[in-house]
């Protein structure tokens, strides 16, 4: 039986699909992104018959989530993929232009070849866990930009009363949306467990914790912690060709949200965490350096914590985990 594939290039404002599969032929068509344009998608499909068929979309943020939802609640096995890995495919085939419907071709090609992992919507506490704490993230930004500007002023200015007044605000903003993760969390027993199994790390605080489970809404979709440490963008690349061995760096193909997360956690573990403080001497030790160290404090922390949610067991700062 033929796999039917269904690729879709996300917009804002369009949506062009490509089915792949099909003997000798591969439909394409292009939707508005409306309410209307998703019906017409679904009876578009099901013409053709491809219901059923497996959905495959670029990570494209809350654009993809939204429409990824809609096949998925119609029916639709949805894989949302890493857009530097679609890419890297679209040049494996030699794909020589760059149009919306040639994306949409690579993708429905991308699924009938390569190994997919299954999607599903987060639920929308999570989304709520998600939103929030990324308008945290913002309202930092805008907290460390005032307060830059008042230390760059005349002590005179006039403008300075101003800058006090947005600074208040902000941190108004910030206790008051902090509070609402907190009752957000408190509705579920599930994060409210996970919460209190993280808590335990030496080097997590609350709003670290917050934070984790707001990006990794779905710990158990990762088979492994290797997988995990891949999504968050923590595996080390290497370089090498013959004889010549280049240095190794940090991917940064994966979330970055996590990765500055766990930045501070990791520098407060490597002071406080007896088990990664000997981790990162050992580093030191062997001549790394210090940004080295952090990151492999930073991977060593993620894998902690996936560990401690797969065992449903507390922190024990004796127990080795490999990374």
């Amino acid at each position: 039986m033929t796999t039917v594939t269904i690729g879709i290039d996300v917009s804002k404002k369009q949506l062009d699909v490509a089915i792949g599969g099909l003997p000798d032929q591969q439909p394409y068509c292009q939707f508005p992104y409306t309410v209307s344009g998703k019906k017409q998608l679904l009876k578009w499909l099901d013409r053709h018959e491809a219901q059923g068929g497996q959905v495959c979309l670029e990570a494209t943020g809350q654009y993809s989530v939204e429409i990824a939802t809609t096949l998925y609640e119609a029916g639709y096995p949805v894989s949302i993929e890493n857009p530097i890995r679609t890419k890297n495919f679209a040049k494996s085939m030699m794909t020589r232009h760059k149009t919306d419907k040639v994306d949409a071709q690579v993708l429905a090609n991308y699924a009938l070849i390569m190994p997919l992992r299954a999607w599903s919507p987060p639920t929308i506490l999570h989304s709520n866990i998600k939103e929030l704490k990324r308008l945290i993230d913002d309202l930092q930004a805008d907290r460390t930009r005032i307060i830059n500007r008042l230390e760059g002023l005349r002590k005179a200015s006039p403008a300075r009363r101003y800058l006090n007044e947005q600074l208040e605000q902000v941190e108004r903003q910030i206790a008051e949306i902090e509070n609402e993760l907190d009752a957000q969390l408190n509705q579920d027993d599930n994060l409210r467990s996970q919460s209190q199994l993280l808590i335990s790390v030496i080097g997590f605080g609350k709003k670290t914790v917050l934070q984790l489970l707001a990006e990794i809404p779905n710990w158990s979709r990762f088979g492994s912690a290797d997988q995990l440490v891949a999504f968050a963008g923590l595996h080390p690349r290497h370089r090498q060709s013959g004889n010549k061995i280049g240095y190794s760096h940090l991917s940064k193909q994966g979330n970055a949200h996590i990765r500055k997360t766990l930045f501070f956690p990791a520098l407060s573990a490597m002071q406080h965490n007896p088990h990664l403080k000997r981790f990162a001497d050992r580093l030191i030790a062997a001549g790394k350096e210090k940004m080295v160290v952090v990151v492999a404090v930073m991977r060593k922390l993620l894998v902690l914590a996936y560990a401690i949610l797969k065992s449903g067991k507390p922190y024990d700062p004796e127990y080795q985990v490999s990374a």
